[in-house]
């Protein structure tokens, strides 16, 4: 199943950013983000994953598909720029590892993205998945100000099937982890309570080489339309001036996992 490619452009820098979203989410979640990063003087892309248009598009897609329209969406935009980032929410933020396997991009950040998912939600969406092919979104994740609520994914059902598919890229983003060597950035909400705790922690200590955990104190997982969201878009954009403006070869440095903080 193709995905749709970049569902919105904005900026026309040489230095480029690639916006994924999240599982059952949006390009609407990402916009905010690729508005700010564009005014940074880059090229920003959101790319719509595949089988993102409808539950019942997700419920018959795989993670490869996931990876392939990224893939897509990273040699579209690359053709213009010849340095690109991705950035990545939730299950976006692993897909943009797996991506540095197959590719190599000038650096990534993941937000949100879990090192596992819960081991009881992960249990309850596979049983449940042989009887209730789809489930309501009965809570929605945010945002808390009016003023993101238009940027709100419009997804009402999720497809319990396609769980079982962000378990699978997940285990491939565990295998890929200790082979990235781009720089990385994690960010995290203090607020966060859908992923596991230890997800930015774990993620930044398999990476062998430079990887920068961002704690966000007033966030929760939807961290791009949240409270710390221009804290958020202020560090990404210090974070990855050096590799799109291109003061540094955009290789990963030697350094280790650190820790980073909104204030």
């Amino acid at each position: 199943m193709p995905g749709s490619g970049l569902s919105y452009m904005v900026g026309r820098g040489a230095g480029g950013c690639l916006l994924l979203h999240g599982f059952s989410g949006s390009p609407l979640e990402m916009i905010p983000m690729a508005d700010a990063l564009a005014q940074h003087g880059w090229t920003a892309g959101v790319s719509e994953l595949a089988g993102h248009g409808s539950p019942r598009d997700l419920a018959r897609t795989t993670w490869r598909e996931w990876l392939a329209s990224a893939d897509a969406a990273f040699r579209e935009l690359r053709r213009g720029c010849p340095r690109v980032a991705v950035i990545g929410l939730s299950m976006g933020g692993a897909v943009a590892l797996c991506l540095t396997t197959g590719r190599q991009p000038a650096a990534v950040v993941t937000i949100s993205t879990p090192i596992r998912m819960k081991r009881l939600i992960a249990r309850a969406s596979r049983v449940a998945a042989r009887v209730v092919p789809y489930v309501p979104v009965l809570m929605k994740l945010g945002p808390r100000e009016r003023a993101m609520r238009r940027y709100q994914s419009p997804a009402r059902q999720i497809p319990l099937r396609a769980t079982q598919e962000v378990e699978r890229l997940l285990d491939e983003m565990r295998e890929v982890l200790p082979r990235v060597r781009v720089p990385v950035l994690i960010a995290q909400g203090r607020r966060d309570w859908v992923i596991p705790r230890e997800s930015a922690r774990e993620i930044a200590a398999r990476v062998p080489g430079e990887a920068r955990v961002l704690w966000l104190p007033h966030s929760g997982h939807v961290a791009t339309l949240d409270r710390d969201r221009r804290v958020l878009f202020n560090e990404v954009a210090q974070f990855l001036r050096p590799y799109l403006d291109g003061e540094t070869g955009g290789e990963a440095g030697d350094g280790g996992a650190g820790d980073g903080a909104a204030d």
